[in-house]
């Protein structure tokens, strides 16, 4: 959370005002951390006829709920010029990456079927030149793709034609 106080509020009233919002963010299951406190600093613009304020952040952990109740309390705090608070979300836990199968040089693709390994997702890791030979030998040879039925048959110029008798 941060919050833009009157630049007039001495070091006891500023300390009433965090400890108002420390209550509510207690009252919801919350915890806060250390205040960080900057001190007054103009401000890059005119707020309710002031030039400056007291710019105080404060970190803090709390339900969903908490920051509703936080968001109207500040709105018609006399003391607060400005507020700001940022929901950060949670980290997510890293998801296992499958090994390779110990049985051969193919490991499981991400829609289930085989991958040959000289095309493993995951980089970085080392392809034996053993591996990649033993699932190239294992894949079968492809011929050349016969022409597309989409394609036009490629006929010759006229004057590559051969004349023709008549």
């Amino acid at each position: 959370m941060a919050l833009v106080l009157r630049p007039e509020l001495d070091e006891e009233r500023q300390a009433a005002v965090l400890t108002r919002y420390r209550q509510v963010i207690e009252r919801h299951g919350g915890s806060i951390e250390e205040p960080n406190v900057w001190g007054k600093r103009r401000l890059a613009y005119e707020i309710k006829d002031q030039n400056e304020g007291i710019y105080i952040f404060v970190p803090f952990k709390a339900e969903s709920t908490a920051n509703a109740e936080l968001d109207r309390l500040l709105r018609i705090d006399e003391n607060v010029l400005r507020h700001l608070v940022v929901i950060r979300p949670r980290p997510n836990p890293p998801k296992p990456t499958p090994m390779p199968d110990a049985a051969g040089p193919r490991a499981e693709g991400a829609r289930g079927g085989p991958v040959p390994a000289g095309e493993r997702q995951s980089p970085g890791l080392p392809v034996r030149r053993s591996e990649l030979a033993a699932a190239q030998a294992a894949q079968p040879q492809q011929s050349e793709p016969a022409a597309d039925a989409d394609e036009p048959e490629e006929t010759p110029s006229p004057a590559e034609q051969e004349p023709t008798q008549e």
